[in-house]
């Protein structure tokens, strides 16, 4: 067998089982060719957990032992496509979502796209950010044709659950709160500031203006549309009011006019 062909059939018994590498084994030893074999068909599927929990440790702590479960169920389903292993677990929110018994618990989809998402957010790409010194430099005639480009970790995420609470226990090391589902979806904004990942909730009129913003809205749009919340003497100080909070926040990486 060539070492092409070899390595083929690694691949295939340590993936999907296949036993056609099992009768080219030599004999003897001590331990039997199939157990030997067998130490790196579990230890493959094992390092693939351990990545899971690294990746979603709030999800651990509420399910506990049946996460190893989940997770080798999410293994067995979903192999590997990434030469780096940071990216595996990508699927297994939409995994939780759609298969028993996991299905039945929405709060583990809900935690487990929060958690992932919370990663994105910190592996995003580095982009230079506004400062409050450009906006405030901008002339007059420049205002009502503003538009904003919004930094590359910046996501929104509605949510029924209090995934970000749990979070936040896991992340502190304390006894996670009850897992809390709500009839009414909030906002809830994800993003990193500097080399650390945030969240927090959002009222309406903020997640409409962010979402407004997001799909190329101008200051004067976000002016009109908060006019829905807001008197038409107040809409525009509200907008200036957002607009700083997410400057300071490192929302926004780029204006145009």
């Amino acid at each position: 067998m060539s070492l092409a062909a070899l390595q083929q059939a690694f691949q295939s018994y340590i993936l999907l089982d296949a036993q056609d590498l099992v009768g080219r084994m030599a004999g003897g030893g001590r331990v039997d060719r199939q157990r030997r074999l067998r130490v790196y068909f579990d230890a493959y599927r094992s390092r693939l957990v351990d990545v899971l929990a690294s990746d979603y440790g709030a999800l651990r702590a509420l399910m506990g032992d049946t996460f190893g479960t989940a997770c080798r169920a999410y293994v067995e389903a979903t192999p590997s496509e990434f030469r780096n292993v940071r990216w595996y677990g990508a699927a297994l929110p939409e995994f939780l979502r759609a298969m028993q018994p996991w299905a039945d618990q929405p709060i583990l989809h809900e935690l487990a796209l929060f958690e992932w998402s919370l990663m994105l957010a910190f592996d995003a790409a580095d982009t230079a950010i506004v400062r409050f010194e450009e906006v405030a430099s901008l002339p007059s005639q420049a205002w009502p044709v503003l538009g904003f480009a919004l930094h590359p970790s910046v996501r929104m995420l509605e949510l029924r659950s209090n995934a970000p609470a749990l979070r936040q226990a896991a992340d502190a090391g304390e006894r996670l709160p009850d897992a809390i589902l709500s009839d009414v979806p909030k906002c809830w904004l994800i993003w990193r500031k500097e080399l650390s990942a945030y969240f927090r909730s959002l009222g309406e009129p903020e997640s409409w203006a962010l979402s407004t913003v997001r799909d190329g809205a101008t200051f004067a749009h976000l002016c009109e549309g908060l006019c829905r919340w807001f008197s038409p003497d107040e809409a525009a100080s509200q907008a200036a009011a957002l607009l700083r909070q997410w400057v300071d926040d490192e929302l926004i990486r780029d204006l145009t006019v």
